[in-house]
Formats: C-alpha cells, structure tokens, sequence
C-alpha cells in the first residue's frame, strides 16, 4: 500500500475506528489497541483497494472483527462505565449521558446503534458487516432505541 494512501486513510479513520472499538470494547486502552491491530492490518493488507470508501468500509469490517476477538481471547465479565476519560475521549460535554446509555446496552443492540448512527452505515451495511439478517437489524435497532428512550426518560423524571 501507497504510504500517503495509507496516512490519508489513518487520519480520515482513526476517530471513528477508535469509536467503533470502543463501543465493543468499553474501555480506552483496549480501543486503542484494536485501533492500532487494524491499521496494522491495513497497512500489511496486500489487496489493492479500489477507493477511499472500500478502505472505510473495510476498516469498519476489521474494527468489529478485532473488537470482538479481543473479547473472545479475554474471555470478562462485565466493564465498568464509570471510566470518565473513555467517556470523554467518546463524546462531548453535551452527549455524555447519550454516550453512557449506549454503552449499557447489551453488546448487540449497542453495535448496531453505533454503527448505524455514529458511523451512518444502512441497515443493508450493518447486515452485511454482521453477518446477520437485515430483520434482525432493524429489530436490534428498535429494541436500542426503545431501551434508551426508556432509560434517559427515567434519568430526566429523577
């Protein structure tokens, strides 16, 4: 891969790869980690891609791949939120309470939130991406957006 390809792509991804691995991994140090394991991929990768957005696209593929491996090799229980400098690096003042609902979500209705909203994928992307039906997008997205409007409605009432 070309070098200057390859630095446009870190600069136009790295937020949003970090963001990605993130929502997945819920902490900082291990975002950074599958951020780093991907452009790594990325820059050994010998297949040509064909335009910035293939590059995207594959990034976020990688991403969700990594994060979930990570997962599986150290086999946790549930992280805590209460990390405020993961919560910072991921949001603004203003979005943190939005922020902290998504990342109490199950890991399922959490990565279709994210990647339908944060890295404006279509339910057809995030099906693919998945490996899972497009019903069953549109259903994970239902139940999330169901789920926060519940939990930030009760936080505003107290």
């Amino acid at each position: 891969m070309d070098r200057q390809v390859y630095l446009e792509a870190v600069d136009r991804n790295s937020r949003r790869v970090f963001l990605l691995a993130l929502s997945f991994t819920r902490q900082r140090q291990d975002a950074e980690d599958v951020m780093q394991n991907v452009f790594l991929k990325l820059w050994k990768h010998p297949a040509a891609f064909r335009d910035a957005v293939h590059i995207d696209k594959w990034l976020t593929k990688v991403t969700v791949n990594e994060s979930r491996s990570l997962l599986r090799s150290r086999a946790r229980g549930p992280l805590s939120l209460e990390d405020p400098e993961a919560l910072a690096a991921a949001a603004q003042p203003e979005d943190r309470e939005l922020v902290s609902a998504v990342m109490r979500l199950p890991e399922a209705l959490r990565t279709v939130i994210h990647m339908h909203y944060y890295e404006d994928l279509s339910i057809k992307e995030i099906a693919s991406l998945l490996h899972i039906s497009q019903a069953a997008v549109k259903m994970r997205l239902f139940r999330g957006r169901n789920q926060l409007k519940s939990e930030l409605t009760e936080e505003t009432k107290s």
